[in-house]
């Protein structure tokens, strides 16, 4: 889904949940000399935590909204933030340590298609965390039957280590799903 100008500017606004951002950054658990992409960077508050922790030149993002990537590329100068969807990431495969989603996975018009895209970019015990708010019905989140189906896929893709993680972020609840990538064949 892509945002246009206007809608972009209004989201960002009324969906500003900083505390969100930094529950998924703390479960990525990025370090110094990671690489990381995070994926659906809206305005770059996720972005910008990584970039503490990481160096912003250690940094990369993606948003399918032109919007987003220039309040992103503003938000943190020295990143490297570009447009494209999950399914369509722009960067080389195996470049990436962590790769960080929060709230976007529920946007992806192919998930399985993101999901291998996304599996693909990690270097060999790279992990990928997906946050997304926890619902009992199908909307703008994700249900316990589509962490399920999520959890498949990424067993399936080869993904190893699957663990789901629940965190309170004010009255909602964060599905926090992280896997890695295998080290050896």
């Amino acid at each position: 889904m892509a945002f246009g100008t206007i809608g972009a500017r209004l989201y960002a606004w009324f969906n500003r949940h900083p505390e969100a951002n930094r529950a998924v950054v703390d479960v990525a658990a990025l370090r110094p000399g990671d690489h990381v992409l995070e994926v659906g960077c809206g305005p770059g508050v996720g972005l910008e935590l990584a970039a503490r922790a990481v160096g912003a030149d250690h940094a990369a993002a993606v948003d399918p909204s032109e919007t987003f990537v220039a309040m992103a590329r503003k938000r943190v100068p020295g990143a490297d933030v570009r447009v494209a969807g999950a399914e369509d990431v722009p960067f080389d495969d195996g470049m990436f340590t962590a790769i960080f989603t929060l709230a976007s996975m529920h946007h992806w018009a192919d998930r399985d298609g993101g999901l291998a895209a996304l599996t693909a970019k990690l270097t060999p015990g790279g992990r990928l965390v997906l946050g997304e708010r926890l619902l009992d019905r199908a909307g703008h989140g994700i249900t316990p039957a589509q962490i399920d189906e999520v959890t498949a896929r990424l067993t399936a893709l080869g993904q190893t280590g699957l663990r789901t993680e629940r965190r309170r972020v004010g009255r909602r609840t964060l599905a926090v799903i992280v896997s890695e990538r295998p080290t050896a064949p």
